[in-house]
């Protein structure tokens, strides 16, 4: 819509680092924005604050501005998460999104918020007047008064995803899946590789019509699909025994292969 020539820095396994000195290669004075995800999805990566002090320098040396997608900010597990707009000459350069969806499980409303600057909000405006023009009124209504939910909400939310999280990691190391570390969101990505398929569509293909279980094959996510047919994400926001059910349907039919 922009005309934008997009320029990707991918994250790659085993700790999906940001590529610092990559990143640095393609921000020159002609870059206008960068947009990242932290808690990422699909990886469940977590910008650590000596990333987000790296990049932050990056934008203010090349006056570049930032779309920082934290829509799964409450979901952080092993580390604290930072906003991006929170460091030091960071605010009046950050458009700050998130959403409804993720944290109080209401996807289906469609509801989310920009923060910014009044000079990037009148950007913002413009562009939703053409994408989305409104959103229902009552469910603005009942959005606000989610966001009054007190700290022991968000507490409650990550004690119950953690202990989900840690049966679906469980399971799936003992299925024999390659495992990479998660730090936020409710993903798990894994490499499905020594099962023998061609890519991770074949993949997740295999899995919902001889297993029933249902995963996502990361390389739709990439620019070059290449970069993620080695991999497919799992979810953990599921009850219990769903996750259990599905860790055993997996060992009986992949455990043979």
């Amino acid at each position: 819509m922009a005309g934008a020539n997009i320029k990707c820095v991918t994250l790659k396994p085993p700790n999906f680092a940001v590529p610092i000195d990559e990143l640095k290669s393609l921000v020159t004075k002609n870059t206008r924005a960068i947009l990242m995800n932290t808690p990422h999805n699909p990886t469940g990566k977590m910008f650590t604050r000596q990333e987000l002090d790296e990049i932050a320098s990056l934008c203010i040396e090349n006056d570049v501005l930032v779309f920082s997608d934290e829509v799964y900010d409450k979901l952080a597990f092993e580390m604290d998460h930072i906003s991006i707009a929170s460091l030091p000459g960071m605010y009046e350069r950050t458009v700050t999104l998130n959403s409804l969806g993720k944290t109080f499980s209401l996807t289906g409303w469609k509801i989310g918020w920009a923060i910014a600057p009044p000079h990037l909000t009148w950007g913002v405006r413009q562009a939703h007047s053409y994408l989305t023009f409104a959103t229902s009124t009552p469910m603005q209504y009942a959005a606000a008064a989610a966001l009054r939910a007190p700290d022991s909400y968000y507490e409650e939310l990550r004690r119950d995803y953690n202990s989900k999280k840690n049966i679906l990691v469980e399971g799936l190391k003992s299925v024999g899946f390659t495992v990479y570390p998660s730090s936020g969101t409710y993903f798990v990505v894994v490499d499905h590789t020594k099962f023998g398929m061609e890519n991770d569509v074949a993949f997740c293909e295999y899995l919902i019509k001889e297993v029933g279980v249902v995963a996502i094959p990361t390389s739709v996510f990439y620019l070059n699909p290449e970069e993620g047919k080695n991999l497919v994400r799992f979810t953990f926001c599921k009850d219990e025994g769903t996750l259990i059910s599905a860790v055993e349907r997996m060992k009986e039919k992949l455990l043979k292969k």
